[in-house]
């Protein structure tokens, strides 16, 4: 009888145990990627080197409040912990501290019951051993002089001095800030060399080959983010207002699972899709309007980075309609320049091209370098856990970037006065593979037929 209890009672533990962890998601990097992200930039370091990372720091939004935390992505690759007031020190070769030796220490913010109360739980020592398999984890009180040193060091790998954690004036200086002064103290009467070129240079080469599990956080913020899109082609139309386009959009990225917005949602219509990042989104659009929307989630720290530009009455006229073809085969021309061991400026001159032979055929510009006026912005970034992300200026496999050639002409430009205040932009994010690439968020029509087919259909708002 008490074998049978006991089998039932652990089947229930395990029962009750496996509903918890479906209760979140389970799709997040695995510790064995930052450990092996850790590995790769432990290679790159000289043999008496140290690799110092910091978190983030917290930032005030008004009186007693703060934005929301967003981790400093350097150390979110190298780590996974999304906490602030915490440092990572790599070394190439074990040493030891606080009477632990290896390779590889963290310090964190200690539990707080008090914190914890209002703003959830802290890992701790034990919560972060469990979470990254890290074995040499203190917590950020220990981080000190008499701890730690740079004796030995020949060459510092880090950052910091770029990242804006240090506080001048603060009435109550944060952990953060007292381990960089710490560092930065130590550094200077050592007198040793900050390779922050060499930092850098390894991340972007790191960072910018994404692998598989960072590709499949990707593809799936670009799903979210065209499903976003796509309800906004069908809801748009005149008399709406900007900011609840912006608000359909977003609707669909919290409700797949995103955490955020990749960066702050621009949505723009007739003049304010002249101006490249606008973010006030007030505007009522009108008949005849386009809106341009560059708006995209970020799903587990990995952002899209996705642009449709849509007539708010459903059908393009003749202006707007002669304008997104030229820019619909710049894009074409610049995913097309998207190949393995291109350089990444093929993309933008590829696109460029086509943008300038197109406004010249239509009169609207003289030369190639008046067309610049109407393009004025690059047609490609590298895309990943910032929406600009560090990445090669060589095309390789792994590599995702975006392809988005606009153009703009506001009112008052030396043209014709049918083009005033249209603004188009497109853009995709593209992988590249050694076969080719792939567009991660073709998902959203492009083509000015399928859009106004789109138009046509009924949004669920």
């Amino acid at each position: 009888m008490k074998i049978k209890h006991l089998i039932i009672g652990l089947f229930a533990t395990l029962s009750l145990q496996s509903a918890i962890a479906q209760d979140y998601p389970t799709d997040y990097l695995s510790p064995e990627f930052h450990a092996g992200r850790r590995a790769a930039f432990k290679e790159k370091m000289s043999d008496k080197g140290v690799g110092i990372f910091f978190a983030s720091q917290t930032r005030q939004r008004s009186n007693d409040t703060e934005f929301q935390y967003a981790q400093n992505k350097n150390f979110y690759y190298l780590t996974g912990l999304e906490e602030p007031n915490a440092v990572l020190l790599l070394f190439k070769q074990p040493v030891t501290l606080l009477g632990k030796t290896g390779t590889e220490f963290i310090f964190v913010q200690n539990r707080d019951p008090f914190k914890e109360l209002w703003t959830g739980k802290i890992l701790g020592t034990e919560g972060f051993k469990a979470k990254s398999k890290m074995e040499n984890v203190f917590i950020n009180d220990q981080f000190t002089s008499s701890a730690i040193s740079l004796a030995g060091v020949d060459s510092v790998y880090t950052l910091y001095r770029t990242e804006g954690i240090f506080a001048k004036y603060q009435v109550k200086p944060d952990p953060l800030t007292r381990m960089a002064s710490l560092v930065d103290s130590l550094v200077i009467s050592n007198a040793k060399p900050l390779a922050s070129r060499s930092t850098l240079n390894t991340l972007r080469n790191l960072r910018g080959i994404k692998l598989p599990e960072e590709i499949a956080l990707i593809q799936k913020a670009a799903s979210i983010s065209v499903l976003g899109h796509n309800d906004v082609m069908r809801a748009v139309k005149p008399g709406m207002k900007e900011y609840q386009a912006q608000a359909i959009m977003e609707y669909h990225f919290k409700k797949e699972g995103s955490e955020y917005p990749g960066y702050n949602s621009i949505n723009g219509a007739a003049e304010n899709a002249c101006v490249l990042h606008y973010i006030t989104n007030l505007k009522t659009i009108k008949e005849g309007d386009l809106l341009l929307s560059d708006c995209a989630a970020e799903y587990h720290g990995y952002s899209a980075d996705v642009t449709r530009t849509v007539p708010a009455n459903g059908k393009f006229s003749e202006a707007q309609k002669a304008l997104y073809e030229i820019v619909l085969a710049a894009q074409d021309a610049g995913i097309a320049a998207c190949k393995a061991g291109a350089p990444f400026s093929d993309i933008d001159a590829a696109s460029r091209a086509v943008v300038n032979a197109g406004l010249i055929k239509l009169g609207i510009v003289a030369n190639e370098k008046e067309a610049r006026t109407y393009f004025p912005h690059g047609t490609s970034h590298h895309l990943g856990l910032d929406v600009h992300d560090l990445g090669p200026r060589v095309l390789a496999a792994g590599v995702v970037v975006t392809v988005e050639p606009g153009i703009y002409i506001p009112a008052g430009s030396k043209c014709d006065k049918k083009w005033w205040n249209i603004g188009i932009r497109i853009e995709d994010d593209i992988l590249i593979t050694e076969k080719g690439n792939v567009n991660l968020s073709q998902g959203s029509p492009r083509s000015v037929a399928e859009i106004e087919k789109m138009a046509a259909q009924k949004s669920i708002f």
